[in-house]
């Protein structure tokens, strides 16, 4: 060995997550998503798209688990899975050895 570090990149999983990143659609549902959890009908509305896209889009998304969702009868309210997108966030930047700022959080006093 060279002395050099060497990074184990999971390439499933890594793209996994760039394809279901990589629309601008479910860019926009997961912008959504960060905010708040909310039921398909009410994402169908917020970006314009048809009730069968947005579905088709959510499942990339919780296939990815980027999202996850939960039943209350017969609606289906998505929320974004931040542990996920965590993971996957630093998991990348650790391979390709980019240090990450985490930003300091105030102490209360």
């Amino acid at each position: 060995m060279s002395g050099k570090k060497s990074f184990i990149i999971n390439e499933k999983m890594f793209s996994k997550y760039f394809k279901a990143f990589g629309d601008p659609s479910r860019l926009k549902i997961v912008m959504l998503l960060s905010v708040k959890e909310m039921a398909v009908g009410d994402i169908v509305e917020a970006i314009g798209l048809s009730q069968p896209t947005v579905s088709r889009h959510l499942g990339i998304l919780r296939e990815a688990e980027i999202v996850v969702d939960r039943r209350d009868g017969q609606n289906v309210y998505y929320s974004l899975n931040k542990s996920s997108v965590e993971t996957c966030c630093t998991g990348f930047c650790d391979c390709l050895a980019i240090p990450i700022k985490m930003p300091h959080k105030s102490k209360k006093k």
